[in-house]
């Protein structure tokens, strides 16, 4: 029995064997007589699919021999003449089960006619019934751009229609999670087509993944402004601050800020309009890592502890040693969360360009103008009077606050939102016990990568050629790991591109451990030690060259001892 597959990877198998279609472009011409089975296709047409070029004598010839090999192999395998040949082109015959298109597209003429009888649940099976068998983007390994540019977007379109229609009756028959099920990888690989994702987020929605359902559209947004340097419509951007506030379906032309929640249980689980203070949103994160690598368990993690889709997100302590990167996992993680906090992001460093803790008084100054747009301060408050005043401007908003390189538990309090509706991400090297106990924060702790993912990391921001696998290896083991470590060592063999990780090697492992005990510092020592460091011995730090102490960015501090 012959099958053919063009909804996804170009495959032809007879008897549940895969025949072997050797060469590009006789896979482009048997692919392109199937996506037309049934009608002659123009031998001009095919000369233009295979070869990008107008057709000529020698490329008709050409065109000849690949169909003539193409019809062997049928004939061979299938025992009937499947190519034909007449009217100055060629032809496939195909019967509706042998082609995954044709069944496609029975299906869906099937799904038509339940609907006209008024068979809803006839029409929504058939429907996505049909999606079943698109399994990928078509025919992406034919190696064809003229196909790609011509055959293929309209086919994807009349998929694509057929998926909003399958997601659409699912939904109006209550199946919100088999929508989304079917509707999900469709979704995954065409980013940019809003009303599918905005019916996807109403699917993950009302079948109780909400968290999801906001990720889709942060991850829309970003893929948006990317490409087309645009923002998501009207529409999708209703659809995302219903879901936050708990609605269904907005009205699809209600002004956001009009909208008003669906019943009085939706108004209890949602904050008040906010004030007209809060003219302004802050949003403060930096610049999210560009490699983050091993850490999805974690990130994972935080979305458990903190829950940022639900009514009432949590607080969560972010606590590692130095270099172990868990800034950069909660600025990672507050990214993706940020589409949950619509009032705003607000970022503070609570140590200060020497190392020092900044004092609770100084870190609440600045939090009252990023919340107040510069219009309140705090002269002449206490402390506790600043924080009454802090909680005051987050009451009746959603706003994430990410507290960086806390000290202590006296940092840390006076700066926690009093509001459930807002979040806090708390990043330490300490357990800051008394958070947790008294005031409920929960605690996530991050270590080193494993020796795989700091290779990993290695290669991923050095590339394939630059060092061998036996001395990146090393590297990981002497940099404990540590994605800051790792870091240097990537910046001291960007700095020095002559020298090999052998070289990097050698000087880690000469570094007096008795004065550089911690990878950090060891690592610090070998890319802070200048042009002299052969005459200073081995890597380690001449005397003068790096004041005792020494920021290393990432929101980790060490100190350097002075040779």
């Amino acid at each position: 029995m012959l099958h053919v597959g063009l909804l996804g990877q170009f495959v032809v198998e007879v008897d549940g064997v895969p025949l072997r279609l050797r060469g590009d472009k006789r896979r482009t011409v048997l692919a392109t007589l199937l996506l037309r089975a049934g009608q002659t296709v123009p031998a001009d047409h095919l000369v233009a699919r295979v070869w990008g070029t107008p057709a000529g004598q020698v490329n008709r010839s050409a065109l000849q021999v690949h169909v003539a090999r193409a019809r062997a192999i049928f004939d061979d395998h299938c025992g009937r003449p499947l190519i034909h040949g007449g009217d100055g082109g060629y032809r496939v015959d195909l019967e509706e089960g042998e082609s995954d298109l044709l069944a496609f597209r029975a299906l869906v003429a099937a799904a038509g006619e339940a609907d006209s009888r008024g068979d809803p649940a006839r029409h929504a099976d058939l429907l996505l019934r049909a999606l079943r068998l698109w399994r990928s983007p078509v025919l992406a390994d034919v190696a064809s751009p003229v196909l790609h540019e011509r055959d293929v977007p309209p086919l994807n379109e009349e998929l694509l229609r057929v998926a909003e229609a399958g997601c659409g009756a699912a939904l109006a028959l209550g199946e919100h999670a088999r929508a989304a099920e079917h509707v999900g990888p469709i979704v995954a690989d065409h980013p940019e087509r809003e009303s599918l994702i905005r019916l996807q987020m109403i699917a993950l929605h009302r079948s109780g993944r909400p968290s999801e359902a906001l990720r889709l559209y942060a991850r829309t947004r970003d893929v948006l402004a990317e490409r087309l340097g645009t923002d998501p419509g009207r529409d999708l951007q209703e659809t995302f601050h219903a879901i936050l506030r708990g609605d269904l379906d907005p009205p699809a032309r209600v002004p956001r800020q009009r909208v008003e929640p669906a019943s009085a249980a939706a108004r209890a689980r949602r904050p008040a309009a906010p004030a007209p203070l809060h003219s302004t949103t802050p949003a403060e994160l930096p610049a999210a890592p560009a490699v983050l690598v091993g850490r999805a368990a974690h990130l994972a993690e935080l979305d458990r502890l903190v829950d940022p889709a639900g009514p009432a997100p949590g607080n969560v302590l972010v606590r590692g040693p130095a270099g172990a990167g868990g800034s950069a996992l909660a600025l990672a993680w507050a990214h993706t969360a940020a589409p949950h906090f619509p009032d705003g992001q607000v970022y503070v460093n609570l140590r200060r360009d020497d190392g020092t803790p900044r004092d609770p008084a100084e870190v609440l100054r600045r939090l009252v103008r990023s919340l107040s747009d510069g219009r309140t301060d705090t002269d002449g408050l206490s402390v506790d009077e600043s924080a009454a005043r802090a909680r005051s401007l987050l009451a009746r908003r959603r706003v994430l606050v990410v507290l960086d390189n806390a000290a202590s538990t006296r940092q840390v309090r006076p700066l926690l939102p009093g509001c459930a509706e807002c979040a806090a991400v708390v990043t330490s090297r300490y357990w800051l016990t008394d958070l947790l106990v008294r005031d409920g924060v929960r605690a996530l702790p991050v270590g080193a990568l494993t020796a795989a993912d700091a290779v990993v990391l290695l290669r991923s921001l050095l590339g394939e050629s630059r060092c061998t696998d036996a001395a990146l290896h090393r590297v990981a083991h002497l940099a404990g790991c540590l994605p800051l470590p790792l870091r240097m060592a990537v910046a001291w063999l960007d700095t020095h591109p002559t020298r090999s990780g052998s070289d990097l090697v050698r000087r880690l492992e000469g570094v007096d451990p008795a004065r550089c005990g911690t990878p950090t510092a060891r690592m610090a020592a070998v890319l802070h030690a200048g042009p002299e460091e052969a005459r200073h011995g081995r890597g380690e730090v001449p005397t003068g060259r790096v004041p005792p102490d020494q920021s290393l960015g990432d929101g980790s501090f060490v100190r350097l001892s002075p040779g």
